[in-house]
């Protein structure tokens, strides 16, 4: 049942009574005017006696219900149409604000989310978006911590923070507007329902726009309070006044109702107008009753004692004090919310317009040039609390912005970046409209609305330009209706104006240029304005009301469940996008990029050029692009064309570096690109590492730290700028220090697999193969991925546990039966344990699917020398070794093998040729080496002989030195033992045959030489060829030999 009474509230019980006469009908003046106490009584029932319906009635509290059932219906409507969307992934922004943000994460202090913007970029970097918002941040750090990186929690957090904002509309409408129940719950289930708001709520970077309206309403509210106690502390004052004044007993006063009906009169009379708190006002009054007696007689006590000066004081200090805490109260909770999204500010706005509207009758009084009452000074205090906190919000948050704007490029808002005034201004002009649209008709939805999706307004004659009249004429009317509207109509239409258009001014780019052309979430908090103004329009169309209602709840809930969908993945919302924008190019690149990251490169190519046509500007497409494509020289042409559109595209720099240091002499060339894309983007991690690599291979280490260093200084807290600085530091050969940087990585980030890997490697080559294993099963624990499972594999390989190998190798290929590599090694490990079967199964199943895996060919060839087939086994060897360069490591093994097969067949100057190869590849190759040497002595060329059998042996005998930690140190002096005892056997057995010439000049009498005439010979012929001290490292025992070969 309607009701438009008020409640009233005395006695010790409590009960609350309500008058039944329609506002319409009750005598123009007060709230209390038409209305009497019949009874001083404190009695459980009070008779109110209606002067307009003159009868006396007694109401009982279960006339009008509790609203209860108002905030549960609308709560359970804002939970339900989102509980599709729970399962949803990370998608669109969420990658680049949470999952990559290492503020979010952890990985950074607590106090970076207080320096960086919301994408975790310092604000003082140019490059920073200028979005300052930290509680946002807060709140997801928080979910991180209590959910990790699963969407579940985030998305939970998203809905529940949703619901709240809907309870809270809801206690606006009913506690500050005054609308009825029925009223209230449309404009509840309206903006609960409403599909616009998916962005918001599903997509979990949209939080920032929650929370934001939740600081907006609760502002609202606070700032309602204030003139609440405004209003009370006028009425306290005028009843204290009244009763010194006339020394006459405030109860008889109260009874009369003169009292109350001049005060009425004479501050609130709009207030009778518009029927605002009849149900308040007259409850509060009531209520406080006995509580102003006490302070009437409690001050005029005090006005006895101490007075007139010390009276008037205590009732200022009562009047002005509660008030202005309230309005504090709302500019705390507004900066609040700019901390969490910047358009919350607008609510101070919205606040000074509710003041407005509620005091619009004494605002007249300013037009015509009549002194303000007591009431108009009260709003003209609050207005200027109000402009005082809105400027030193601004001031604070300009201050934090360092006076920079961000820089946004014409794909994202191709208006504010057009030269014709008159595009600019009607298509800013046409895009409120076009908003205005998607909030009546939310079908066509899309989470990104960049480049063409809203054609520029390039001449007054184009048909849109109706649609832009038409709103703002809309808007007129409305404002025009809810001016002339008496009642809570009037103050819930232009409320609800205030609230669609004062939040949506900061997106119209007519105070800044903003990075948009239409962004859904930002309709999130101009939608309340929009329900409040349907549920208006709603509650006049009559018996159709609740038809009207229920229809349009179905349709808007099927559209928001539908649209959960669309965002329930990366895939699922590229697709969306697709079929809503195809003439976006910004829709077929979100595309590509998907089909690039499934693999399906030909999709991908197809799309990002797609995107180029419809925007042939567009630079991330041309850089993309050229990353797929083989042709270098198309791929230049491309990284060229995205240089060109966007001359500070730090990205197109590094892969046009990268490909420039894939060619023959390209590497000056791909230096200076690097260095290009280091001044645009300093912070860039890829490019530091590809430009320090290259200044350690140009001999340059210094620089190449210098660069780390840098990097490490700006981001002291990232452990990928940690990790990358170990490996370089590895590459040098600083394995300590290497360690320490990645037990950095570590500690600020435990799951970093890539810092998991590069440490197990690190500890490899340090022979701590313990610590190696863990590692790499500590990696395997986070993500089961094949090249960390393989690499886990070879440790076991190469310490000999081929147990352990196999059945790791054997895990990897049933999940992953693409890895051939991992096959390879099965086939290593089975030829180890002599299942020559098993291993040639597995290399022929390799050769199957690749015919030229060389490592495959190595490994068979090696098979068939093992099993006699000698002849294969060179016929594999020559396919292996045929243009193999690269890795050169590998490679020489492979020329080192061929030349042994050809060796054993005689073809001593081809294997010769596939030893220097070998040899030339890998100059550490000591099996190559000797044998090299070995053919170049059984020609006679001693001098080539000895210098690889030395090579062999390690180098050259002066000497040597190490370094460690930048510092050169000496080596331990020289010991013939020492070294004696590093000559590989082999070695140390074919420098007997360096004797050969000795042979051929005492052929004749060696049979009658001494072991010390031996001795004597070989020691002569070393001092020959400057080679003494390296004579008396030979034990005994290969001087014997030497006899033994003369003999």
């Amino acid at each position: 049942m309607k009701t438009t009474g008020f409640h009233v509230k005395m006695g010790k019980e409590g009960k609350t009574q309500t008058c039944q006469c329609s506002p319409k009908r009750r005598r123009k003046g007060s709230p209390s005017s038409h209305l009497t106490p019949s009874s001083r009584s404190s009695s459980p029932s009070l008779a109110v006696t209606c002067r307009r319906c003159d009868e006396d009635s007694t109401y009982d509290s279960a006339v009008e219900p509790p609203p209860t059932w108002v905030y549960m219906l609308v709560w359970i409507a804002s939970v339900l149409v989102y509980l599709n969307g729970l399962n949803g992934d990370f998608v669109h922004d969420d990658i680049s604000a949470i999952t990559t943000n290492a503020d979010v994460i952890g990985t950074n202090p607590i106090s970076h989310v207080f320096l960086n913007d919301y994408w975790g970029k310092p604000m003082s970097d140019p490059l920073s978006h200028k979005s300052y918002r930290p509680f946002t941040i807060l709140t997801f750090r928080a979910n991180y911590q209590l959910f990790g990186l699963r969407p579940f929690g985030f998305h939970l957090v998203n809905i529940l923070l949703h619901s709240c904002v809907c309870l809270l509309l809801t206690k606006l409408l009913l506690r500050v507007v005054r609308v009825p129940q029925g009223t209230a719950l449309s404009a509840g289930l309206i903006f609960a329902t409403h599909p616009i708001h998916t962005e918001a709520v599903t997509g979990v970077v949209g939080r920032a726009d929650v929370l934001a309206a939740i600081t907006f309403l609760a502002a609202i509210l606070s700032y309602h309070r204030a003139m609440e106690c405004d209003r009370n502390d006028i009425r306290r004052a005028y009843y204290i006044k009244e009763r010194e004044d006339s020394h006459s007993s405030c109860c008889d006063r109260w009874e009369s109702g003169k009292g109350m009906a001049e005060l009425d009169e004479e501050d609130d009379a709009e207030v009778e107008e518009e029927e605002y708190t009849t149900e308040y006002v007259m409850a509060a009054d009531l209520v406080s009753y006995e509580v102003m007696k006490k302070e009437a007689s409690l001050f005029g006590d005090r006005r006895r004692n101490d007075g007139n000066e010390s009276y008037e004081k205590t009732t200022r200090e009562v009047v002005s004090s509660e008030g202005t805490v309230w309005v504090r109260r709302a500019g705390i909770l507004a900066a609040a919310g700019t901390l969490c999204k910047e358009n919350a500010l607008t609510s101070l706005a919205v606040c000074a317009a509710w003041d407005l509207i509620l005091h619009r009758k004494h605002v007249r009084r300013l037009f015509h040039k009549k002194p303000p009452d007591k009431a108009l000074e009260r709003v003209m205090r609050r207005l200027l609390y109000l402009s005082s906190m809105i400027c030193g919000i601004l001031f604070l948050r300009l201050l934090l912005q360092g006076g920079g704007s961000p820089v946004f490029s014409d794909q994202d808002n191709p208006a504010a970046c057009s030269s014709s005034l008159i595009t600019r201004a009607l298509t800013f002009a046409y895009l409120p409209s076009f908003n205005g649209w998607l909030l009546l008709c939310p079908w066509k939805l899309s989470h990104d609305w960049q480049m063409a999706s809203v054609p520029l307004l390039t001449s007054a004659l184009d048909a849109r330009n109706v649609f832009s009249f038409v709103f703002y004429g809309l808007l007129l009317l409305l404002f025009k209706a809810g001016w002339s509207l008496k009642g809570y109509e009037g103050r819930a239409v232009l409320l609800g104006l205030a609230m669609l258009v004062l939040p949506f001014l900061p997106a119209t780019n007519l105070f800044f240029t903003v990075g948009f052309v239409v962004a859904e979430r930002i309709l999130y908090i101009p939608s309340v304005g929009w329900s409040l103004v349907v549920s208006i329009g709603l509650s006049r169309v009559g018996r159709l009301r609740a038809a009207s209602l229920l229809l349009l709840m179905m349709a808007f809930s099927c559209r928001t469940v539908q649209r959960n969908r669309d965002w329930e993945s990366r895939a699922s919302l590229a697709i969306a996008g697709l079929k809503t924008l195809p003439h976006n190019a910004k829709m077929h690149y979100n595309y590509a990029n998907l089909q690039k990251d499934l693999g399906n490169m030909n999709l991908a190519e197809y799309h990002y050029r797609e995107a180029i046509r419809l925007w042939p500007e567009h630079s991330s497409a041309h850089n993309n692009l050229a990353t797929l494509l083989n042709d270098t020289s198309e791929a230049e042409t491309h990284f060229r064309l995205a240089l060109k559109a966007h001359p500070q595209h730090a990205r197109a720099y590094y892969n046009l570096a990268s490909l420039k240091n894939r060619r023959q002499g390209g590497v000056a060339e791909a230096m200076l690109l690097l260095e290009k894309s280091l001044t645009h983007d300093a912070s860039n991690k890829d490019a530091v590492s590809a430009l320090a690599g290259m200044y350690v291979d140009a001999g340059r280490p210094a620089d190449a730290e210098r660069l780390h260093l840098t990097l490490l200084r700006a981001r002291p807290f990232d452990p990928v700028v940690h990790n990358n600085y170990a490996a370089f530091l590895h590459t040098v050969g600083r394995k300590h220090a290497a360690l320490h940087h990645y037990q950095t990585a570590l500690d600020l980030d435990p799951e970093h697999t890539v810092a998991l890997v590069n440490t197990a490697m690190l500890m490899r080559s340090l022979r701590h193969n313990n610590q190696a294993e863990i590692l790499y099963k500590r990696a395997l624990a986070l993500t089961w991925d094949p090249e960390i499972g393989e690499s886990l594999g070879k440790l076991y390989l190469n310490t000999g546990r081929l147990e352990e190998a196999s059945l790791t190798f054997s895990t990897v290929l049933r999940l992953y039966p693409h890895m051939l590599s991992s096959r390879v090694y099965l086939a290593r490990v089975k030829l180890q344990q002599k299942c020559y079967t098993d291993s040639q199964e597995l290399l022929l199943q390799v050769l199957s699917q690749e015919p030229h895996h060389q490592e495959a060919l190595f490994q068979l060839s090696l098979l068939y020398t093992y099993t006699n087939r000698s002849q294969d086994a060179l016929a594999l060897a020559h396919r292996a070794a045929h243009n193999c360069s690269n890795p050169p490591a590998f490679c020489a093994h492979i020329h080192a093998h061929y030349a042994d097969l050809l060796k054993d067949r005689n073809h001593d100057e081809e294997a010769a040729q596939n030893y220097r190869v070998a040899v030339a590849l890998e100059p550490s190759l000591t099996h190559a080496h000797v044998n090299l040497g070995a053919l170049y002595h059984t020609k006679g060329n001693y001098q080539q002989a000895w210098h690889h059998y030395l090579t062999a042996h390690g180098g050259s005998l002066q000497q040597p030195t190490s370094r460690e930690h930048g510092e050169v140190k000496e080596a331990p002096p020289y010991q013939p033992s020492s070294l004696s005892a590093k000559l590989p056997q082999q070695l140390l057995m074919t420098t007997s045959f360096i004797l050969i010439p000795l042979r051929q000049q005492q052929q004749q009498c060696c049979s009658q030489w001494s072991k010390a005439k031996v001795i004597q010979k070989v020691k002569s012929f070393y001092q020959t060829n400057g080679f003494t001290q390296f004579f008396w490292s030979l034990p005994v025992p290969i001087i014997m030999e030497c006899q033994i070969f003369f003999l």
